[in-house]
């Protein structure tokens, strides 16, 4: 089809479509929050490959443009916002998602267990020590709150409660 426009699915609030021209596509998105980063994928059959990222504008909306015969899916923050075609492309969607998240987690992971520099393994001196310990207990020290002002009530008068109506 040379010229197309297509509803896209949408989960969490989000919503769009989709303007084919030619090989360009467009798509449309409302329902964001303002300030929202989102990624168009072209959905392939081994992944996914990055199109285009936008920031959502003041009134949630945003405009996305890449090429490609693929479905596309729109995501935020590790999660599948909109998608072109079925469910079963949601559900491909969100399975590589979870993938990337995992290998990042993975690499993440990895970095933290990295053998530590020579300059973290010098000894701590007794004073240095001492001085962690003394800070963690001042930490744990709870003083008890500052008693507030007692206010004396003043004594009753002889005048009518002050419920009563007037006559």
């Amino acid at each position: 089809m040379a010229f197309g426009f297509e509803i896209l699915h949408g989960r969490g609030g989000a919503a769009g479509h989709c303007r084919e021209l030619g090989e360009k596509k467009e798509i449309h998105i409302r329902g964001l929050a303002p300030g929202k980063q989102c990624i168009l994928y072209a959905l392939l059959d081994d992944g996914a490959e990055k199109l285009d990222e936008q920031t959502a504008d003041g009134n949630g909306q945003a405009m996305l443009t890449g090429n490609g015969g693929f479905p596309i899916l729109v995501a935020s923050d590790g999660r599948v916002l909109l998608w072109q075609g079925r469910e079963e492309n949601y559900l491909r969607a969100s399975e590589w998602m979870k993938r990337e998240q995992a290998k990042a987690g993975e690499a993440q992971q990895a970095a933290s267990s990295e053998p530590i520099s020579e300059q973290e393994e010098q000894p701590v001196t007794e004073q240095e020590d001492t001085a962690r310990i003394l800070a963690r207990d001042l930490e744990e020290i709870q003083l008890p709150p500052e008693s507030e002002p007692s206010y004396a009530l003043r004594s009753p008068g002889t005048g009518d409660p002050v419920d009563t109506l007037p006559n």
